[in-house]
């Protein structure tokens, strides 16, 4: 260990420097020798400059690194429970400002402004890497869960609005009994919950307020429904998506969308994140999670492409645009909706969603 030790002191050196070492060296014993070594060769690659003597979370002095940036325990404890929290962190009162100037800290126990700065750091990257590969079979087994849900569950309500619906609380669905047989409201009503409950087990949706949480989900989840029934329509080789037991997904009450606007129906049915108002710390939060998830994709065309992965990764990312235009589509047949029948009756999930969609 000695002489792998100062073989590398010895390259790393400059000659006139070597003889004043020798000379210590002389009156060290072999453990003294040993640990002085490493106390030379760790100290250059951890010296810290004035800029890395403080937290960069809360700006208070520490000469800690903790997830990868210079963080102190306390704040390093502080982002590890914010991760297990089972209720949001509360809304920041002060506009968001609490920690944004370092000479003075508006308002030191603010968590959203606090997390806000773990996530500008960069702790939640440097912590996810540490599980990278951890996370494709988690959303696999979320999505085998929320296909099991749609197939063999049912609501424990008849009836939601979209702003229940949209609340953090989990949905405690019971199977279905064998008698039961869903239409295709009943379906679609299964599809908008089973996705809901989908995204608010993501990890990054727990660690949201529940504004934030609520915003998101609105936004995401009609676009997860798309992709994932498109997903699982095609797995099994169909040429269309359908609802489950080859439910059409149109119901057979609006025969108005085949007859006046035939090539609607078809694009929404062969075609297989911009979240307004989100918070500032929501948005980076969300931001984040965009990134981490690019690169897991990336990489995973990397180990199963080769050369091909750059124009694979491309192919993938304009399914993003695919699903635009579904949408665009979904909201174009909404609308049909209410010109068409407007006396139709939905539940009241379905007039909230429609509402947003149309804004």
């Amino acid at each position: 260990m000695t002489n792998s030790l100062l073989t590398f002191l010895i390259s790393t050196k400059s000659p006139k420097t070597m003889g004043s070492y020798k000379y210590l060296m002389a009156f060290m014993t072999g453990f003294e020798l040993v640990y002085a070594l490493i106390d030379l060769l760790i100290q250059p690659h951890f010296a810290m400059d004035e800029n890395q003597k403080t937290c960069h979370i809360c700006y208070k002095p520490s000469r800690l690194f903790n997830y990868g940036v210079p963080c102190c325990n306390a704040c390093k404890m502080f982002f590890r429970r914010v991760k297990t929290f089972r209720t949001p962190l509360r809304e920041c009162e002060n506009n968001e400002i609490c920690y944004k100037n370092a000479d003075e800290i508006f308002y030191y126990d603010c968590k959203s402004c606090r997390f806000q700065q773990c996530i500008r750091a960069g702790m939640i990257e440097n912590q996810e890497k540490i599980r990278f590969f951890d996370i494709i079979p988690i959303l696999h087994q979320l999505e085998i869960e929320k296909r099991n849900i749609l197939e063999n569950y049912e609501a424990p309500f008849k009836n939601i609005s979209f702003e229940e619906v949209t609340d953090t609380e989990p949905i405690q669905f019971k199977p279905k009994s064998l008698d039961t047989r869903f239409n295709s409201y009943d379906y679609a009503f299964m599809t908008h919950t089973s996705t809901f409950d989908y995204l608010k087990k993501l990890d990054f949706v727990k660690m949201m307020t529940s504004s934030d949480s609520k915003a998101f989900l609105k936004s995401s989840y009609l676009n997860c429904a798309i992709f994932s029934t498109a997903m699982h329509c095609y797995s099994h080789k169909m040429g269309f998506i359908t609802f489950p037991e080859g439910i059409d997904i149109f119901p057979t009450d609006i025969d108005i969308i085949p007859i006046h606007f035939p090539r609607l129906e078809l694009g929404i049915k062969c075609r297989m994140i911009d979240v307004p108002n989100m918070s500032e710390t929501g948005l980076l939060l969300l931001n984040c999670h965009q990134k981490m998830y690019s690169s897991l994709l990336l990489k995973y065309c990397q180990m199963t492409y080769q050369h091909n992965a750059p124009s694979r990764f491309n192919d993938l990312l304009s399914i993003c645009h695919v699903i635009s235009k579904t949408r665009q589509d979904t909201s174009n047949v909404t609308l049909i909706f209410q010109i068409y029948k407007p006396g139709m009756k939905w539940r009241d999930m379905f007039k909230g969603a429609i509402d947003f969609l149309l804004k």
